[in-house]
């Protein structure tokens, strides 16, 4: 029986080859040239096996030069790289720069003449003006220095310099997507959510996109922020759409952006707005505890107002009349205070921000729960009368309909019937108030109190109960 031939290229062959010439004084150029004209394989194979490394020792040395403990460069990805573009990764610039490093020549030797023109032009022309690589020097005499090493010093530092220059991420593209972001953080409290998620999709996966270009690290921060923003927008609009799950996911995706960038603002909201989701999804004390945990990135200004807020919903869910009041009292402190403009909450405002009407519904709606209806009758007639003087463009959908949901209750509470229809009426008398965020819940809730005494037995209960299920947000489909 016969043989099979060993594969071409194989390593046995290559290592032979590989000292065949080291011994005959050939350099490591001559080597890859050789080894890619006989076995057909691409530079940065052939590279590779002038050296006689593996995958994985060149991953290593990436490593070793990067200085990076979380050693972002593996063997798998060194296979990717050298596969393209057949199949797997085409490398950057940054890329075929660390690798010339390890092998000692010039990125542009790691690539054949037909992948150049696969290369984005910022980087062919940087490419192209790279000096070429010059043949290595006799070790310098101990205790001199030659002139010309210390221009190829120069001209080293000037190569890099201009690989780190190149980015592919504009001013008027960060300039545009702010401008984005602030009309759809405003846009989102003055229209239902189902009306903006696709935009804000649309502009999220515009800066995913931009994130996978190269950036200067000023540049990536900018779109972290921004995609941290977008993904805490469609996080509250999910909330509001009653996708509590889908908001949570959201929410922790628009953390891990703002961790990268440590902004402590975006942090802070988004513990508020992490603690709204536990809130409605029935979990008040976990909503207290985010709230509070909040208030550890942000400790004065709207940012902490709000915190305190939310919180004061969440204790008052609890029952907690005394915590329920201190934080109340730490939130209107606050409010007192004068501070700078917080760039998120004060400056983008819109969703990101909390104004003292939506401070006095929140207000109301707490001392609801906590037994206390004639404070939260003043609470909401506070946020009416604010929601009343407010410019048109900044009054919050559907906060004057939610601050009189609180408003019946306390009514109700202090068995003031009359006054209960007075201030449910603007709600139930439309359709137009069907897309608020809990409204079908709030209304059933209030159905249940007049069903039971001392309203069971009640000619006008029966009658405001029919009207309010009436309504389209109970009586739709």
């Amino acid at each position: 029986m016969g043989t099979s031939a060993a594969k071409p290229g194989s390593k046995p062959e290559r290592e032979r080859l590989r000292h065949q010439l080291l011994a005959g004084g050939s350099s490591p150029a001559r080597i890859a040239a050789e080894m890619a004209g006989r076995w057909q394989f691409n530079p940065r194979q052939a590279w590779r096996y002038t050296h006689g490394l593996s995958q994985t020792a060149v991953a290593a040395r990436c490593n070793d030069l990067l200085g990076d403990p979380r050693a972002p460069m593996t063997g798998k990805r060194i296979s990717e790289y050298e596969a393209w573009p057949q199949r797997g990764i085409r490398p950057t610039l940054h890329v075929l720069t660390l690798l010339a490093r390890v092998y000692g020549t010039e990125p542009r030797a790691l690539l054949g003449e037909d992948e150049l023109p696969l290369l984005p032009e910022p980087e062919r022309l940087v490419l192209d003006q790279l000096p070429p690589a010059a043949e290595p020097a006799a070790p310098p005499v101990p205790g001199r220095l030659d002139a010309a090493a210390v221009r190829a010093a120069a001209h080293a530092s000037g190569a890099h310099a201009e690989l780190a220059e190149v980015t592919e991420v504009g001013a008027i593209t960060l300039e545009q997507l702010d401008h984005d972001v602030v009309q759809l953080a405003r846009s989102s409290i003055l229209t239902q959510p189902a009306e903006i998620f696709g935009e804000l999709v649309r502009v999220r996966d515009r800066v995913f996109q931009l994130l996978q270009r190269r950036a200067h690290p000023a540049q990536q921060s900018h779109l972290h922020l921004l995609a941290g923003q977008l993904c805490g927008l469609l996080a509250s609009a999910s909330l509001e759409l009653g996708c509590y799950g889908a908001a949570a996911e959201q929410s922790r995706a628009a953390w891990v952006y703002a961790e990268i960038i440590g902004h402590n603002g975006l942090k802070a909201w988004l513990r508020g707005t992490q603690a709204l989701i536990a809130f409605w999804s029935g979990n008040p004390r976990e909503a207290a505890h985010l709230a509070r945990a909040g208030r550890e990135h942000l400790r004065h200004g709207t940012g902490f107002v709000r915190l305190c807020n939310i919180e004061s919903r969440a204790w008052a869910s609890l029952g907690d009349a005394r915590e329920t009041r201190t934080v109340i009292s730490m939130g209107h402190r606050a409010r007192e205070q004068a501070t700078e403009p917080d760039e998120l909450h004060d400056l983008v405002g819109g969703e990101f921000g909390f104004d003292e009407a939506r401070q006095s519904f929140c207000n109301a709606g707490a001392w609801v729960q906590v037994g206390k209806p004639v404070l939260a009758i003043e609470a909401a007639e506070r946020a009416l009368r604010l929601y009343a003087t407010d410019a048109e463009r900044n009054r919050r959908y559907g906060g004057e309909a939610s601050t009189r949901l609180e408003m019946t209750d306390g009514y109700l509470a202090v068995r003031e019937l009359d006054a209960a229809d007075v201030a449910l009426d603007p709600v139930i008398s439309t359709s137009a108030t069907a897309g608020v965020a809990h409204l079908a819940t709030r209304l059933s809730d209030i159905c249940t109190t007049l069903d039971t005494a001392p309203y069971r037995n009640s000619r006008e209960a029966r009658e405001l109960a029919e009207r309010i299920r009436a309504h389209p947000a109970l009586s739709g489909p």
